[in-house]
This record gives C-alpha cells, structure tokens and sequence, in this order.
C-alpha cells in the first residue's frame, strides 16, 4: 500500500468514526432528562429554546406573556408594557429621540433608522436601550424609568409592522371597517330617478342584497355594471367581443348580429340565426359596436357627486333588498 493510500484510507477511517461520535451524541438525551424524554420525578423538562419558544411557555402558563402575535419575531412576541408606560415613553421619545430618529421611528438623514435596529429588536424591557442610550452621542440625560418606558413605546411600534418590512400600523389587526355608510331611504329616491327606468328590486334586482357576500362586492358590481346580476355578463373578449354590432359592407348593405372578432384583416360576427358571418375588411365599410353598459355609465355619471353619497345611498337600499 503506498504513502498516499494510506493517507486516504486514514481520512475515511477518522470521518467514520466522527459522524458515529455525533449520532451517538445527538441520541443521547439532555442533561438530567431520561432516555424515554421524561423529566426524572419532581424535576420539569426545560422550557424549549427557538422561534415561537416565549408562545409556547405562554400556553403553558410560563412568563404570562402577552404578544401580539402568536410565535414568530421577538417583537411580536415580546410582552407588552401597561398603557400607560407605553403613552409615557412616546412622549419622552417625541422630545428627546424624533428630531433625528423622525417620529414614526423610521429614521432620518441624521438618525438610523429603528426599525431596523437590532438593539431595539433584541431588547426586551428596556436594557440594550439604556445601554445605547448611555453612550448616545450627544449624551441623553434619561433616568432608567425614562430609557424604559422609551423601549417600550418602541416596542409597542414595531409590534405592528407588517410583513415584507411593511412599515408600522400599515396592516392593522383587529379593525372592522364599516363601509355601509348610506342612507337607504334617500337611495330608494336616487334608484327611481336613475335605475328604475331600466331596472326592477321584483324583477332582475329580486333580493339582491342577498346574492352579494359583502356591502363592497354588491357596490363595485352596480357601480361597474358588472356580474349577471347587474348590468349583464361583460364583453367576451377584446374590442368590443360579444356586444352587439351593426357592419356596414362596400355596396350599402347593413348586418347585425354579435361581434365575435375585428382584427385589421377579419370582421367576424354572429347572425341571430346563429350563421357565422367572416369578412374582409376590404368589403367593410364601418363597424358599429354597441357597448351595452352605455346607459349604465352615463347613470353613474349622472349620480356622481363631490362626496359619492348618492352611490353611498344606493348600495344601502340594494342592500336592504333581501
């Protein structure tokens, strides 16, 4: 066997006898904890380290922590200040930390940004703050009662960052938005001048309150004119697809029927008869769509107001209509 034979026969051995020590290690069980995973009698088991670890003693009624979020990031998950240390610390940070840091604590030409700050992020009741804050360039003359209530502002601020560095309080939780905001009664008015002509609440609009799962989705349809309830099905494709079309071919004759494509070498429609009609555009002389939601868009127009409480007004009694 030569010198280099050797050599890698010897490498192969030791990485063997390596990779068996950390098996053997990594099926051992934990300092005072039996094979089997049991804490021995009168002993707990150790909290678990890692992400989510604080939510996890928390339901398990350790540390009595109050997060806003379940698992996660240490400032979703860190406990939060009594109100009234977090209104306190806003105030001490409005005036001594903002001229720089800037007053949604995102920062400024002169002041780092604390969003980002793995001091403020890493903190926990006011600690690395102070820390930081002894050694602030210039000095900051804050007793430790003040860095703390200024740690736990900030943390109360970051707790409603949103994902993807969404800057704070851009997604609010807990918020119910009430949208529907008209009165049904001056709506029933405004759809008699301005629907009723061509729709019905007993005939095509029968209980269409009903057929829309929220306020928002019944407006936008109205609005829009869009859905097979309000306003028809919309066009089928580009350039006026699926509407209604007159075409006027070269030696003065007129068909109708409905559009099914015009590019710049085809005009392709479909007769009432069902026929389906191709022409050139060379034997076309003009092509008249008709948009079916033209009277619907003038109608919106016409409600239109500096304040939108007509639509407002609307959407209420539509909604109403079960």
């Amino acid at each position: 066997m030569t010198t280099q034979t050797r050599l890698i026969a010897a490498t192969i051995f030791a990485g063997a006898m390596t990779g068996l020590v950390f098996a053997q290690d990594a099926g051992a069980p934990p300092q005072g904890q039996t094979p089997g995973g049991q804490a021995p009698a009168g002993q707990a088991l150790p909290a678990p380290a890692g992400r989510g670890a604080g939510q996890r003693g928390q339901a398990a009624g350790q540390g009595g922590q109050r997060g806003g979020r379940r698992g996660g990031f240490t400032q979703f998950t860190r406990e939060a200040a009594p109100q009234d240390v977090i209104v306190r610390g806003k105030s001490l940070y409005e005036a001594n930390c903002a001229s720089c840091h800037a007053s949604d604590i995102r920062g400024t030409p002169t002041g780092v940004s604390l969003m980002r700050s793995g001091v403020v992020l890493s903190d926990k009741h006011g600690e690395l703050v102070a820390d930081a804050v002894s050694k602030h360039k210039p000095a900051l003359t804050l007793v430790s009662a003040d860095t703390t209530a200024v740690s736990e502002y900030l943390h109360s601020v970051l707790a409603t960052a949103g994902p993807q560095g969404s800057p704070p309080g851009r997604n609010p939780t807990g918020i119910e938005l009430n949208v529907l905001v008209g009165d049904a009664k001056a709506g029933e008015t405004d759809f008699a001048s301005g629907c009723a002509s061509c729709h019905s609440i007993a005939g095509d609009l029968k209980g269409i309150g009903s057929k829309y799962r929220d306020v928002r989705t019944l407006q936008n349809a109205w609005v829009a004119g869009s859905g097979s309830i309000v306003g028809g099905g919309g066009r089928g494709g580009g350039n006026g697809a699926g509407d209604p079309v007159t075409v006027t071919l070269t030696d003065g004759t007129r068909l109708q029927g409905t559009l099914v494509r015009q590019d710049d070498f085809l005009v392709i429609l479909m007769l009432a008869d069902g026929t389906r009609k191709s022409m050139t555009r060379a034997a076309v002389t003009k092509v008249d769509v008709k948009d079916p939601h033209e009277a619907h868009k003038k109608m919106v127009l016409e409600l239109d107001d500096p304040q939108n409480k007509k639509m407002h007004d609307i959407t209420a009694y539509l909604w109403a209509i079960k």
